[in-house]
């Protein structure tokens, strides 16, 4: 008897952070947890799996249209077609939505906390069925903070069958996780279960062996914090109910966290080939899925200068390498993390005309700074009038001291850089 074990599907939620850029894969990405649903599914029927368990949010909260819950339905009733059953217990996304469909009589739905062990709205804490050997223990979510513990509504396990605990849980303390219905492993090994179908933590893990407490993790990743493979368990058992498990991916975009480190003497150009040379290597360990990458490029090097100046159009190149892998990477975010080939602090404590200029922007920084930059707004007052309209028409926040902040900044770089270019050739 075989049985796939997912979890956390949030179908429909929004993929977080994602750069919005001309050519970027948007409805590839927008399709992304329906298609991990899809290939869940998929598995199932491939597999000839007797079961499906879905321990808890499969849903981000309420539906924007009842176009989600039929896509839904739409799926369960490939399983219908093969005898595959479903098991499906709501967490603290999906406890109760407003809007809900009945599903099919091969969906078994676990009833929430405190409704009680008999037939419910909700249906029941556990279902037997004999015919393959096996009965599933389950405790939906009746509120979306559920701060006890659920164990003690789980039966004990059945005699003479495989028993299967399914729950919505915080057994490892994650803190990047709340710690709902929160346990132990310790108290999951104890309950006397062959196997714990656990959701809530999106990172696929093998907490015990015999029994067996697992995370499969969330089937499609939704933001740069979830990088790596996301998918499902197999579960296979035995006659004598040993299990066999294998993690199935499912995903269909994938998070990648991935820096391009410069060197002193790497300008815009070195840049750009070692930006090209990763995002071919990503797009290789991806897998066929589409590679979300978040590209950190950090180092002293001569291509700061450029950075600073021309940022947008450094953005633009990078965007374009990336369109240019066919549609199989999608920068979420490029961290421009660059600083001069020549220090800053080492310039200013030169000798030379750098030096005095570099000092001069340093006071417009210091205690004084206010009275140091009304000076120097003071001393453009001539310009300023000289380009009357053609200036307002820029729009420039000359009066905003973090934009000031910013514009000191990429001085000093393009100080940094002209100035002492010839020191690099």
């Amino acid at each position: 008897m075989k049985f796939v074990h997912a979890a956390d599907l949030h179908i429909d939620s929004p993929l977080r952070g994602l750069t919005r850029y001309e050519g970027a894969p948007l409805e590839r990405a927008r399709r992304a947890t329906r298609e991990a649903l899809e290939r869940v599914v998929g598995l199932c029927l491939e597999e000839r799996a007797a079961f499906l368990v879905l321990a808890g949010d499969v849903f981000d909260g309420d539906w924007k249209d009842i176009g989600t819950g039929l896509f839904f339905v739409s799926q369960l009733a490939r399983l219908r077609e093969t005898g595959c059953r479903v098991l499906l217990l709501r967490g603290n996304h999906d406890f109760e939505l407003t809007k809900n469909l009945t599903y099919a009589d091969h969906v078994f739905e676990f009833a929430a906390a405190g409704t009680g062990s008999a037939a419910s709205k909700r249906g029941k804490y556990t279902y037997l069925f004999e015919d393959e050997g096996v009965a599933f223990h389950g405790v939906s979510y009746a509120q979306k903070k559920m701060e006890k513990t659920l164990l003690p509504l789980y039966a004990p396990p059945v005699s003479g069958l495989l028993n299967v605990g399914v729950l919505h849980t915080n057994a490892t303390g994650s803190r990047e996780h709340a710690a709902y219905a929160p346990c132990t492993v310790a108290d999951l090994v104890g309950h006397g279960y062959d196997y714990w179908a656990l959701g809530h933590v999106h990172s696929h893990a093998v907490l015990h062996e015999d029994p067996w407490v697992v995370y499969p993790g969330n089937t499609q990743g939704r933001s740069v914090r979830e990088t790596g493979p996301k998918g499902c368990v197999l579960v296979e058992a035995s006659a004598d109910r040993s299990l066999e498990l294998r993690f199935v991916a499912t995903d269909t975009m994938r998070y990648f966290v991935e820096e391009v480190s410069l060197e002193p003497e790497d300008d815009a150009p070195a840049l750009f080939d070692k930006v090209r040379t990763l995002l071919d290597d990503v797009a290789g360990r991806a897998e066929g899925t589409l590679a979300a990458v978040r590209l950190e490029i950090k180092g002293s090097s001569r291509a700061h200068s450029a950075i600073v100046a021309e940022r947008e159009t450094i953005l633009g190149q990078i965007r374009a390498d990336a369109i240019d892998r066919g549609g199989d990477v999608w920068l979420e975010k490029v961290k421009l993390m660059t600083s001069p080939a020549q220090s800053i602090e080492a310039l200013r404590a030169a000798k030379g005309l750098v030096a005095e200029l570099l000092t001069w922007t340093e006071r417009l920084r210091g205690e004084d700074a206010e009275t140091e930059r009304q000076g120097l707004l003071r001393s453009l007052d001539p310009l300023k009038k000289k380009l009357g309209r053609e200036l307002e028409e820029l729009e420039l926040p000359l009066d905003d001291s973090a934009w000031f902040e910013s514009m000191l900044d990429r001085a000093e770089a393009l100080l940094a850089e002209r100035l002492t270019s010839g020191a690099n050739d």
